[in-house]
């Protein structure tokens, strides 16, 4: 199993020295992954910049959108965007895409809530086709750059519940999906849907299975994660953030090396932790815990 890592890119206080540090270390501690969401009405860049800027600066690792908003953009761009990206880094883009919460991106951006499931659908049928590196207007030139890899980047949906779960096998290359209390069992039944529509959709082989949690490392792990959680879900009801801390229990140097045992077990291909604060020594703590 593979084991990726995010960048301090949707956290207060980031900034563009901090980014291209933790890339490169990222690299050279050797995890498989940068990981980089989409939040438009939070602090922290957006995920094009981030993920070019990391791809300036290294050579293997993997760079994952994880995941974008898809029904609030024009699908266009998002084509455009990753096609550019893909090739900017040598073809080392993992996109991943969903509708995404909480839905106030939506009123930002702006774009319609209402038939956002419909949408997104719709684009990813056409961002399929456009990766193929073909005009779908007759008479004007192909979106571009010409795709690095025969069907362009790959496409994971981003989902937990079942219904859009099984989208995968008609529309994606796989899942990538989020657990905050690092439940193996729980997430092996979402794979288990994603498997089950690869089979329905007649596709042969199987599709990539992702899975990613927070993850708070070193002597203040658990006052950074309070911190951020406080910071980050302002919108949940009184009491419910404590709930959701006492969900996540990768703060531990024993608890993250049993989440990546326990997600090796189920066949789950690439786990990503992602972090609540923007201190380097987070990252360099859990590459000595995963023993990199």
């Amino acid at each position: 199993m593979e084991i990726g890592v995010g960048l301090p890119t949707n956290l207060s206080g980031t900034s563009k020295k901090l980014v291209l540090d933790w890339a490169q270390r990222a690299e050279a501690a050797g995890f498989s992954s940068l990981c980089m969401g989409e939040r438009l009405s939070y602090s922290g860049y957006d995920w094009v910049l981030s993920l070019t800027a990391a791809a300036a600066v290294t050579t293997r690792i993997r760079l994952s959108a994880n995941v974008v908003i898809l029904p609030i953009h024009p699908v266009g761009t998002v084509a455009k965007q990753a096609l550019s990206l893909d090739d900017f880094s040598g073809g080392r883009l993992s996109l991943g895409v969903g509708i995404g919460a909480p839905l106030e991106d939506y009123d930002v951006a702006p774009a319609p809530r209402e038939g956002r499931g419909a949408r997104f659908e719709d684009h990813l049928r056409t961002l399929r086709e456009l990766f193929k590196g073909e005009s779908l207007i007759e008479g004007v030139r192909a979106i571009g750059p010409s795709p690095v890899r025969e069907g362009g980047p790959e496409i994971l949906l981003g989902a937990t519940g079942k219904k859009a779960l099984a989208r995968t096998g008609e529309f994606t290359d796989g899942v990538t999906t989020w657990s905050f209390s690092a439940d193996a069992v729980e997430t092996r039944a979402m794979f288990d849907v994603a498997e089950e529509s690869w089979r329905v959709a007649g596709r042969s082989g199987r599709p990539r299975l992702v899975c990613g949690c927070y993850f708070s490392a070193g002597p203040t792990a658990g006052e950074d994660l309070a911190r951020y959680f406080r910071e980050y879900y302002p919108h949940v009801l009184p009491g419910q953030v404590e709930k959701l801390l006492a969900a996540v229990r990768t703060t531990t140097p024993q608890a993250i090396q049993d989440t990546v045992s326990e997600f090796r077990d189920i066949g789950c291909d690439e786990f990503i932790f992602v972090p609540v604060a923007t201190k380097r020594a987070h990252l360099d703590h859990l590459s000595e815990i995963v023993g990199f």
